[in-house]
């Protein structure tokens, strides 16, 4: 089963990354953890008027979730069994939640903060690496980043659901508990969707309730064994950009000409309607709400399986760099920001990760300093190596290809290095400027 059921279980839960159901809008994904891939199928739920029963449900939820995370980060609650104990009696007492509606709001609150102070801790982490590269060079030292907030939750946050408080029941009903008892709604699955709950090698746990756009929508979790890693020495770098949206060690390119005019086109025709401003641009503008995000995400799909099908092929690892902060360390003019900012290389490396696990291909993450001005055949790293965007040309051996191409090699050999033991996290430690 997914999730926590009862407040003092001992048991083996699979903990979800945190507030992933609220954020990831794909069919389904899948994450290795615990040995174990988790994926989420996305159903639409016809609700037969129950709307209000749901939308009382969800805010009562999100409200004692949004109090449970305030008395947990004023009190320093990192603990669950500590919060449990806390929080536990007032959240029935203020909300009127039910036992499991309380204990599903606790375990959200504390995900959430966890996320939350996890992410702080790798900022900071960042900022005194930084700050120390900034040392050594003789440049002021940047300002720490701003302290985290508390999480908070909206009336229409996801509804969080355990094995005990919905049901999938024949016909493709379910049964979910609201604060007006039991209430019974239809699902509406497409055929795919449809195929996945019935594959017996799944097995169903939690779910949440989503509400998007005036209609509700059922996430289910499924988990299942993973497959094992297959052991590789080899790796296949990939090199990610913008220009470039990934180019790998094999030398293919997967060009981001088509995507950056694409996007600039649903950029201008935004801003062109909402100069207009009247009631039919911004119809308009509510029609095309989400199709340039849903457009990138379909181009990382691709790309991602067309990586992962290769690693599986050559029966070699996945390298990668590890851009983490990069947003926060690097300042872009105003006319590029917006390409910067929508860069969307973290959901590919999300993409690549589940489908790897999916298919046992190992991920490795690697460091990006200097990948681009390190030559991969000679190991010389200068600066003037990389003569353009696409242009690299080693000062010291004349080895010349295109950039990505060699940041890739880099990327891969790095990653192999690791593997065999070899010394090293970065192509190179002191380059010449």
């Amino acid at each position: 089963m997914h999730g926590e059921e009862l407040p003092r279980a001992r048991r083996r839960a699979i903990p979800l990354p945190p507030s992933f159901l609220d954020f990831l809008e794909h069919l389904y994904y899948t994450f290795l953890m615990n040995e174990l891939l988790t994926r989420t199928i996305c159903i639409k739920l016809d609700v037969a008027g129950h709307e209000v029963a749901l939308a009382e449900t969800q805010r009562r939820f999100n409200e004692a979730a949004s109090w449970i995370a305030t008395v947990c980060w004023d009190e320093h609650i990192t603990n669950s069994n500590t919060a449990h104990h806390r929080v536990y009696g007032q959240t029935r007492s203020r909300f009127g939640l039910g036992a499991q509606l309380a204990v599903c709001a606790r375990a959200k609150a504390m995900e959430a903060i966890k996320a939350v102070r996890r992410q702080e801790a790798e900022k900071m982490v960042r900022w005194r690496k930084a700050n120390a590269r900034r040392k050594s060079k003789g440049k002021k030292p940047v300002p720490p980043p701003e302290p985290a907030a508390c999480p908070q939750f909206g009336p229409r946050a996801s509804l969080r659901y355990d094995a005990r408080t919905y049901r999938l029941l024949p016909l493709s009903r379910v049964s979910l508990n609201t604060m007006q008892g039991r209430v019974t709604a239809r699902l509406l699955p497409g055929g795919r969707q449809h195929d996945m709950l019935c594959e017996t090698a799944w097995k169903i746990g939690g779910a949440e309730l989503v509400w998007r756009n005036g209609t509700y929508f059922l996430h289910i979790t499924q988990t299942q064994e993973a497959p094992d890693v297959t052991p590789a020495e080899e790796a296949i770098g990939v090199d990610l950009g913008i220009v470039n949206i990934a180019s790998d060690s094999t030398g293919e390119q997967f060009t981001g000409a088509e995507v950056l005019l694409i996007r600039s086109r649903f950029v201008a025709r935004r801003a062109a309607l909402q100069r207009v401003g009247t009631r039919s641009a911004k119809r308009r503008l509510k029609q095309l709400s989400g199709r340039e995000r849903r457009y990138m995400k379909h181009v990382n799909h691709k790309i991602a399986k067309t990586l992962v099908h290769k690693a599986v092929v050559s029966r070699k690892a996945l390298a990668l760099e590890d851009l983490t902060g990069l947003r926060e360390e690097v300042t872009v003019r105003r006319e590029h920001r917006y390409e910067r900012h929508s860069w969307a290389f973290f959901q590919l490396r999300l993409f690549l990760a589940y489908k790897a696990a999916w298919a046992g291909v190992p991920v490795r993450l690697v460091d990006p300093a200097f990948t681009s001005q390190t030559c991969s055949v000679c190991g010389h790293c200068e600066r003037a190596n990389r003569q353009s965007q696409s242009s690299f040309q080693c000062k010291q051996c004349g080895f010349c290809c295109h950039a990505d191409y060699n940041a890739a090699m880099n990327i891969s050999l790095v990653a192999s290095q690791a593997a065999n033991g070899s010394a090293g996290t970065s192509a190179a430690t002191s380059p010449r400027l």
